[in-house]
């Protein structure tokens, strides 16, 4: 039964964060609603959720119960949530319990008090919690269907919008089905040592809606959704790439390399294994650009915000004083205990509130650690790249390669495609010294300098070579030393797992 009370288009706020960006700005009023999951997936605190957002608008709610929980313990479960207002009980949420009509009269007492109800409160939503047991006392499979069906025409005649709970054993492929207009299901499971919460929109007749599968959680101020990223449309129109301007990384031989920087609303790989430089490169971007005057944000995943600015210091980087100042904002999340649509929300409203023009994002794995289903992690990291480039934010993010040596590795195609720029950072051991190597692999809609370059980290921070030749001869003797070991039957040496900096005393 679609919507034909003539308030078509029409819509009711959910009030819950996320559901109605996935609902495409809400419930449909007069239509049908099935809400349905298995025990302790948060059906009655989603419908309470809604009920309370409705009544705080200044509507009426009907929360009519059957033989599910009793309206004291109801109550008692909704206290510790912030969206509860007692005063909005039996003002403005009228609490109705069906157990005497349907264990008096049956399905045709229990309608005959819905419809008194609904005629004398005029609720904008009416929540009926649960339809498992009422379904129970049908008689038969055809009289269950005769009530829905009366039931959704005396909701559509008065415009009412319903909210139908039912078991997940029911949900799918049951009559409730078929008298909805949308069916929302709510899952949650294990994955490995986390709980993970799930809502999908199975049906949404009238509307286009966020299909697929959206992660959920529940905490005080009650059901958070956070709609996949690539399923989002950007916040923004993306702007055509501006030639002038491009964004330095304060490194004078990098940014020759670079022909004056990188440009500026693109997104940095800035690849290389463990201990190679990578973190400090990222801040120098950030650095550069607060000196420039902008607004700039680290976002890292292992890395305390104390000890980052230690680190910094220790190689001549004063980021203090601009966080101190409120042009640098430094978080620090820890990807285990949260997933990947939520870290983005995260960094985007933090982008949006600070207005942030240089972003350093450190690193890949943190925001893999993050993700419920690996195999979305590329669609997912072209629709973030798509956002941060519409919002003009220039920027870099480490990504975790092997361990260092002689050989170039190539980055991850997968990734590779949603960023425009690549720098590679890479040790060699010779002689029981290590050299840093630093390459450009791809800048797009810029020329480059693709030669290799020598770099060192010291107490005035990173600092590349003005020429090649130092970095070709560290290479040339590895070769040669690569070639006599094989004559000889033996290996050649091999970095180790964790490569000291020079003079701070850190791996930066």
């Amino acid at each position: 039964m679609g919507n034909t009370t003539g308030e078509k288009g029409v819509r009711l706020t959910t009030g819950v964060v996320g559901l109605d960006a996935v609902l495409h700005g809400g419930l449909l009023r007069g239509a049908i609603y099935l809400v349905t999951g298995g025990p302790g997936t948060g059906k009655t605190v989603l419908c309470s959720q809604l009920a309370f957002h409705r009544a705080t608008a200044g509507e009426n709610v009907l929360y009519v119960t059957s033989f599910s929980e009793s309206h004291g313990r109801l109550l008692s479960n909704l206290e510790s949530f912030s969206f509860f207002d007692r005063s909005l009980i039996q003002s403005r949420i009228t609490l109705l319990s069906g157990v005497s009509a349907l264990e008096e009269g049956g399905l045709e007492r229990f309608h005959s008090m819905l419809s008194q109800a609904v005629r004398t409160h005029r609720p904008s939503l009416l929540i009926i919690d649960s339809m498992t047991a009422i379904s129970e006392l049908a008689p038969s499979p055809f009289a269950y269907r005769k009530f829905l069906r009366e039931l959704g025409a005396l909701f559509t005649l008065l415009g009412c919008t319903a909210l139908l709970i039912s078991s997940k054993q029911q949900g799918i492929g049951s009559f409730e089905e078929f008298i909805a207009d949308g069916i929302l299901e709510l899952d949650q499971r294990a994955v490995g040592m986390r709980q993970a919460r799930e809502l999908v929109v199975h049906k949404y007749r009238g509307s286009a809606h966020l299909s697929g599968r959206h992660l959920f959680d529940i905490t005080t101020s009650g059901l958070t959704v956070h709609p996949r990223r690539e399923s989002l449309p950007l916040t923004k129109e993306q702007l055509p790439p501006v030639p002038l301007h491009k964004s330095r990384f304060g490194i004078p031989a990098l940014d020759d390399m670079l022909e004056g920087g990188v440009p500026p609303a693109t997104v940095t790989a800035l690849m290389g294994p463990p201990g190679s430089g990578k973190t400090l490169l990222g801040l120098h971007l950030l650095d550069e650009g607060l000196r420039a005057g902008q607004n700039c944000l680290y976002f890292g995943f292992y890395e305390t915000p104390h000890r980052l600015i230690s680190k910094a210091e220790g190689v001549g980087l004063r980021l203090r004083q601009h966080v101190e100042a409120g042009r640098l904002e430094v978080q620090w999340h820890e990807p285990t205990e949260q997933f990947l649509d939520d870290v983005a929300e995260q960094l985007l409203e933090a982008i949006q509130r600070r207005q942030v023009q240089r972003l350093f994002i450190d690193g890949a794995d943190g925001l893999l650690q993050a993700a419920l289903h690996p195999e979305r992690f590329t669609t997912f990291f072209a629709a973030l790249s798509n956002e941060l480039r519409a919002l003009q934010v220039t920027t870099a993010l480490t990504l975790e390669t092997s361990m260092g040596g002689p050989e170039l590795s190539l980055p991850p195609v997968s990734l590779s495609a949603s960023v425009e720029n690549i720098l590679f950072v890479r040790y060699v051991e010779l002689r029981s010294q290590f050299h840093r190597l630093i390459s450009i692999l791809k800048v797009r809609e810029s020329g480059y300098d693709p030669s290799i370059r020598e770099f060192h980290i010291s107490a005035r921070g990173l600092e590349v070579a003005r020429t090649f030749e130092s970095a070709e001869a560290v290479l040339d003797q590895m070769t040669q030393w690569k070639e006599g070991a094989s004559a000889r039957g033996s290996s050649p040496p091999r970095p180790p797992q964790r490569a000291p900096s020079e003079g701070s005393g850190e791996d930066v």
